[in-house]
């Protein structure tokens, strides 16, 4: 009895040591956890919110797959998308549903219609590193008009060109942070009813560790900015 209960007591320490590495990744992987980032236009003006809710999380053999609820409010602070995705913690690392790369500006503009992902999960591993270079991912979006078979416009993004660029503090209102900052660029490939029309832009990404992205910036081809979030709350 001695032995099958040391047995179970080590089993128990893997599993808790296993789960414990989901937490401390760069990402809030804890069930009820919940952030909301706020975004700004190139003027410092609030531009809406998007909030976050992990709602359940299971296991699958060595892997936990959590379930985020993101909802998306304009700057009138009007809900205009609700939906979710999936991260998942594996082998030490975390791997998110690129659902979560789609900007709320294009989500606001399809409120009305039926939108349709398929796509990557976006790897982060455990461990970030000056200087080293992170995986791609892409992802795709089908809209619809409600009820038709035929796509409106079908958008393909690409996360392309990752890397750990450096070390920061980063303050938000929701605190200060010691973050890894990650660069990398985001092609987005649109056909609107048979025209397609290509945009590049440049991204930054300030990510701290147990807690996830607490900034974010983007910049057009020419290096404008377009617009940048904020960590505004977290629980």
């Amino acid at each position: 009895m001695k032995k099958l209960l040391t047995i179970a007591g080590i089993i128990l320490v893997s599993i808790s040591q296993s789960f414990a590495q989901c937490n401390s990744n760069y990402y809030r992987f804890e069930e009820g956890a919940e952030f909301e980032m706020t975004s700004y236009n190139d003027k410092d003006k609030e531009q809406g919110k998007s909030v976050g809710k992990i709602t359940n999380i299971t296991e699958n053999g060595s892997a936990y797959h959590a379930m985020v609820n993101a909802q998306i409010y304009d700057k009138k602070d009007k809900l205009v998308h609700e939906g979710e995705y999936e991260v998942i913690c594996e082998d030490n690392k975390i791997r998110v549903n690129m659902e979560r790369f789609v900007p709320s500006e294009m989500l606001e503009a399809y409120q009305d219609m039926e939108v349709e992902f398929e796509g990557d999960y976006l790897e982060m591993p455990s461990s970030l590193s000056v200087g080293e270079t992170l995986p791609d991912g892409s992802m795709s979006m089908k809209v619809k008009m409600g009820g038709a078979d035929m796509n409106l416009s079908d958008i393909k993004i690409n996360v392309i060109n990752r890397k750990v660029e450096g070390k920061e503090t980063i303050t938000t209102p929701a605190g200060t942070f010691d973050c890894y900052k990650i660069t990398y660029d985001t092609e987005s490939q649109m056909k609107v009813m048979g025209m397609g029309k290509t945009r590049l832009f440049k991204n930054e990404e300030w990510l701290a560790e147990g807690v996830g992205v607490v900034k974010t910036s983007s910049y057009d081809d020419k290096g404008k900015l377009q617009h940048y979030s904020l960590l505004t709350a977290y629980k």
